[in-house]
């Protein structure tokens, strides 16, 4: 294997070791963005539960929805 050859291969190796890391890297910001998200979505929703009256019960916050939903339905909202 001449020289130029050489070169050429291990630019290649280089290359795709590159590759790998920058995919890896790029794969796990995506993830820590879309825990974040989550995590953002899911103050919110606490953050709207407290300000309706309910504290930290989330069930009942739920519940009180899904009367009020069934009211609406029944009424032909």
């Amino acid at each position: 294997m001449n020289y130029l050859q050489q070169q050429e291969h291990l630019d290649h190796e280089f290359g795709a070791q590159y590759d790998s890391v920058r995919e890896r890297y790029a794969s796990e910001i995506k993830d820590l963005e879309m825990f974040a998200e989550s995590e953002k979505e899911h103050y919110e929703y606490l953050w709207k539960v407290q300000e309706a009256g309910f504290g930290d019960d989330c069930e009942a916050y739920e519940e009180s929805w899904k009367r009020t939903i069934e009211q609406a339905e029944r009424e032909g909202l």
